[in-house]
Formats: structure tokens, C-alpha cells, sequence
């Protein structure tokens, strides 16, 4: 259940400001118990976006603190310049979130792109501006960019050798897929192509909910594109920089791939190809360790590609995430 903010006792005539309810373009953040950051994110974004046809969305997925409603009901008070909006989402999960955000902006008949980014990144000049571009030179129903993270205190020299820390590059333009929904644009007709739920429920403790949404959007026949200028910074906080926080990442990007193509898999046959080919990358993988011996290789990058493989059988052995998203 999502319950509005609305902004209390004001007549100075900027009630369109404080409770706005359409605009073309809508920006949505997803947050939970992170205020400063959020109110970061919210100032950048203030400072960056210099459009009119904008409406900024905050999703608070936290029905007993409202952290997230409260920073953006401060920041309207205090003049915010982008018209403004906030929801609490009662019900816990990162797909209750995401599917509120989704409802909320079909509800508007104007609006036509949504942009979605986390509460902890924040966006590069030129942001949006450089997805809208890319969606309108290539017509694709999903467009995203790099993530490139920003260490709180020293970087660790490891970080260097995973992929977790290294921002994707891809050519500017048609792209196959895309896998996360922390720098994304989508147009009204991506949404609409995704029958409800969107986001699917079976999500809501492992995450991997975004990636399952972009294959069904791909099986339904939408087109990506890639935009290397629209850039966005994320925290990154000490107790991400480990490498045990890496591993746990790598198994649960493992599992919940491989959850989304086993539902998604046409009979058994599809079934038994998918734990073939699953077996096939561990045994590959398996073999692939003895590279951690050789001089300069990532070894990070190795170890953790061997810990995927692990991921995607416990998948396929019916196993369910041991903690929830984000409590690596």
C-alpha cells in the first residue's frame, strides 16, 4: 500500500510545487533508511536537472521511520526548485517499491519516460539529458549508463579486480540487453508492454527483481540502448569494500539470474538445457581457478565467477536467499 506526503497548511500558491501530479518526464528514487544520502541525491539533482518538464518522485519503502518522506518534505519546505512528490510504501520489499513507483506514474496520461536511479548514487552533469538523447536517436524502450563508485575513504587496491567495482562501457546506441535499474530509462511503453506485477513479488529478498523485469521486457520485444554520458556516482561504504561483501554479491547475482530464466524457461526441456549449461559454466569455472596463479590476474574477478556458478545451481536445487538484498 503506497500513502502519499502531501505538504501541510500551505496557500502561498506553489501547491502545484508541493503535491505536483503530471509532467512528461519523471525521475523516481527508491529509498530506505538512508536520508543523507538521499538528500544528496535530491540536491545534485536540484543543481542538474534544469528542465521544466519534470517531476521528481521519492518511493519510501519504510512505513515506520519515513526517513525518506521526511527529507523530502524538509527540502519542498525549504524551496526546492523541481516539483516534488513522495509516497511511503508500506508494504516491505524491493518490488512493492519498485511496482508502487510504476503504478503511480501510469496513473499520469502525460507522462511518457521514467528515469529511475538509487538513493545512494547521484547524477553526473548531463545525466538526463544524455538518456533522453539516446532514447530518442534510437527509439529503444530501455535506455542506460555507467555506474561508476565513489569509495568512502581509501579504495582498497583490490577493488580493481572486480567487476562489481568497475563501471560498465558499452559503444553509444543499440545495445542487446541490460541488466540493472540504478541508471535506467524507461518510456511509458516499456511499462505498459510488462503485464502487473512488474516487478516480480518472488524478488523481494534477493533482489534481481530489475534484471527479471528487462528479460521479460526483452521476450515481449523491447529494444535498449546504451548511453556512456549519462553517468552516475554511487557510495560506496567500508563495509562494501570487502571482499566477502563482493563474493556474497557475485553468488547472488548467480542465484537470482538463474531464478528469473528457470521461471521463465518453456518446458522441461528449456528446464534441463538451463542445468546443463549451469553445470557446464562450474565445471569451466572450476577450471578457470588455476588462473589465480598466474601474475597480474584479477583475481578477485576469478574467485568470484567460480562463487556465481555456485549461485546459479543452488537456483536450480530449489534453494531460497539466505538474507536479504542488501545484507551481505
Amino acid at each position: 500500500m503506497a500513502a502519499a506526503w502531501r505538504a501541510p497548511g500551505r496557500t502561498d500558491g506553489r501547491s502545484s510545487r508541493l503535491m505536483p501530479q503530471s509532467a512528461r518526464i519523471w525521475i523516481a528514487v527508491p529509498t530506505f533508511r538512508r536520508p543523507a544520502q538521499l538528500r544528496h541525491l535530491l540536491e545534485t539533482l536540484e543543481r542538474e536537472v534544469q528542465r521544466d518538464d519534470v517531476l521528481l518522485l521519492v518511493a519510501d519503502n519504510d512505513g515506520v521511520r519515513r526517513e525518506g518522506a521526511a527529507v523530502a518534505a524538509d527540502l519542498v519546505l525549504r524551496g526546492y526548485a523541481l516539483p516534488l512528490r513522495a509516497v511511503v510504501v508500506e508494504r516491505p520489499g524491493l518490488c512493492a517499491v519498485r511496482n508502487a513507483i510504476a503504478e503511480t506514474a501510469l496513473a499520469d496520461p502525460a507522462m511518457r519516460q521514467l528515469a529511475m536511479i538509487d538513493d545512494d548514487e547521484w547524477p553526473q552533469s548531463g545525466w538526463l539529458d544524455a538518456l533522453i538523447a539516446c532514447q530518442a536517436e534510437t527509439g529503444a524502450d530501455a535506455v542506460g549508463g555507467p555506474v561508476e563508485p565513489h569509495f568512502v575513504g581509501d579504495r582498497p587496491r583490490w577493488t580493481s579486480q572486480t567487476l562489481v567495482f568497475r563501471p560498465e562501457e558499452r559503444r553509444a546506441g543499440p545495445t542487446p540487453m541490460l541488466w540493472a535499474s540504478n541508471n535506467l530509462l524507461l518510456t511509458r511503453g516499456a511499462l505498459e508492454r510488462v503485464p502487473a506485477p512488474r516487478f516480480d513479488p518472488r524478488f523481494d529478498r534477493s533482489g534481481g527483481e530489475d534484471l527479471d523485469f528487462l528479460s521479460r521486457l526483452r521476450d515481449a520485444g523491447g529494444r535498449f540502448g546504451w548511453a556512456p554520458d549519462a553517468r552516475v556516482s554511487e557510495w560506496v561504504t567500508p563495509d562494501r569494500a570487502r571482499i566477502g561483501w563482493v563474493f556474497a554479491r557475485m553468488w547472488r547475482i548467480g542465484f537470482t539470474e538463474t531464478v528469473s530464466r528457470r521461471k521463465r524457461a518453456k518446458g522441461p526441456g528449456a528446464t534441463l538445457m538451463l542445468c546443463a549449461r549451469s553445470a557446464a559454466i562450474l565445471v569451466l569455472r572450476t577450471a578457470g581457478l588455476a588462473g589465480l596463479l598466474w601474475p597480474g590476474a584479477r583475481r578477485v574477478d576469478i574467485a568470484g565467477q567460480w562463487i556465481k556458478s555456485w549461485g546459479r545451481l543452488y537456483a536450480l536445487a530449489g534453494g531460497a536467499p539466505v538474507r536479504p538484498y542488501g545484507a551481505e
